[in-house]
């Protein structure tokens, strides 16, 4: 048995920090030498859980999507991309339906769908002015509570690397990830 990434991943960190930086004159290469050691350590924390959260960010994007389409359903959509993307939404979840079990395809599948989603988030959001006022209004009460939630996500995310001064505020990205050992999804409930 061989030892952990994350003991690897640490193991390089301590070698520049106690071996390289202390060597080197340089400034410059100080900094940088330094930036190396924090990504290694930031990978240390976060190496074991990038499919996890992508794996949440599936569900967060499914979630949000599934909810607007519903809601643009309603109204007459006159604007071309509007309608388009909406079309779009729905022949991807043909691929990769809200209710699949997407945790056994491969990583780059769920990269994959994750962009999708998020360009046809964005694409909503960019068409969004030219919606009537309640609809707007409805979208808005779709689109804050995820973009909040998607805000603490990443902040969590990069939490690690010791750039955000309210860090201390953040929970940590296992937390975010995790309740009672199961993956956190938006409704609520854990798989």
């Amino acid at each position: 048995m061989g030892p952990e990434m994350s003991q690897f991943l640490s193991g390089m960190k301590r070698t520049i920090e106690q071996v390289i930086l202390p060597s080197l004159s340089d400034r410059f290469a100080q900094e940088q030498a330094g930036m190396v050691a924090a990504t290694l350590g930031f990978l240390a924390v976060t190496h074991d859980k990038v499919f996890h959260y992508e794996l949440l960010e599936n569900y967060r994007y499914k979630q949000i999507l599934g909810k607007a389409t519903v809601l643009l359903d309603r109204e007459t959509l006159t604007q071309p991309e509007l309608e388009a993307t909406i079309g779009a939404i729905r022949r991807h979840f043909k691929l990769d339906p809200p209710e699949s079990d997407v945790y056994f395809r491969p990583f780059s599948f769920l990269r994959r769908s994750n962009e999708t989603m998020k360009e046809h988030l964005c694409t909503l959001i960019r068409c969004q002015s030219a919606l009537p006022r309640g609809l707007r209004q409805s979208f808005d009460t779709l689109l804050i509570p995820f973009l909040r939630e998607l805000e603490a996500r990443e902040r969590s995310w990069v939490k690690a690397l010791g750039f955000d001064s309210m860090a201390d505020q953040i929970p940590n990205i296992e937390e975010f990830l995790f309740r009672d050992g199961k993956l956190r999804v938006a409704d609520g409930v854990e798989r």
